[in-house]
């Protein structure tokens, strides 16, 4: 009984002796030529996406996105039939980035919570994608549903019977 326990002890401490081996070899850390693979751009990892945080509508009619608009990040909305090209923004805050939005239940607004000055005494805006800014403007009105000071407001949940 001892030589099986021996043995097999033997056979156990071979491969993970094999198996360290094969781990720490330079071949399987760098490559077959051992050199470094290349470095990735920090700003792959720590800049602005391009497009972020997609939604599509509730009635799938629109996609609304996150996409740098002005050098701050806003939202922007298509119809799902339009190519990205096509999408226009409607949101233009340029100093401080939307952070999390979300479609009214009837898919008629886009509800969006923002600081003023960095705060983070949030309030909570609608802004209807389907309607068309004003005269000398970039994007739709927004509608401040919660103008309140000094308080922070947040979107718990969007009701059914209440758009």
């Amino acid at each position: 009984m001892k030589s099986f326990y021996r043995k097999s002890l033997l056979f156990v401490f071979g491969v993970l002796c094999v198996g360290l081996l094969t781990v720490a070899s330079p071949r399987t850390a760098f490559g077959q030529n051992g050199a470094q693979p290349p470095l990735i751009d920090r700003e792959l990892f720590f800049g602005d996406p391009e497009i972020s945080g997609a939604q599509i509508s509730p009635d799938g009619k629109f996609i609304a996105f996150v996409k740098p608009f002005k050098g701050t990040r806003n939202i922007w909305v298509k119809r799902t039939e339009e190519p990205f090209d096509a999408a226009k923004p409607i949101t233009a805050d340029k100093s401080r980035p939307i952070s999390q939005y979300f479609w009214s239940r009837d898919g008629k607004y886009i509800l969006f919570v923002q600081d003023k000055a960095g705060d983070e005494n949030y309030l909570v805006y609608a802004v209807n994608p389907a309607e068309s800014p004003a005269a000398g403007e970039d994007v739709p009105a927004a509608r401040n549903l919660t103008d309140a000071k000094g308080v922070r407001a947040a979107i718990f949940a969007v009701p059914r019977s209440e758009p």
